[in-house]
């Protein structure tokens, strides 16, 4: 991803790792505020670059773990 905006950083959050926001938080260590006070910029705001650097990272985990099956079984 070249910039990540807070709307993004959701949808990392929500979709791709299905995190709550403090679980999020604990694993950017950040402040879960922090990763509220993105998600309601949306677009609007862009992280720090070295918050850049985490949530790429974030992504290529996502990346690399399986994904619960939806039906449950």
């Amino acid at each position: 991803m070249d910039t990540w905006t807070g709307a993004e950083a959701r949808l990392l959050r929500r979709v791709a790792l299905r995190l709550s926001v403090r679980d999020f938080a604990e694993l950017l260590g950040v402040p879960a505020r922090t990763i509220s006070t993105w998600e309601q910029a949306g677009s609007a705001r862009e992280p720090r670059p070295h918050m850049q650097a985490m949530l790429d990272t974030a992504l290529a985990q996502a990346t690399r773990r399986p994904r619960p099956d939806s039906r449950g079984l």
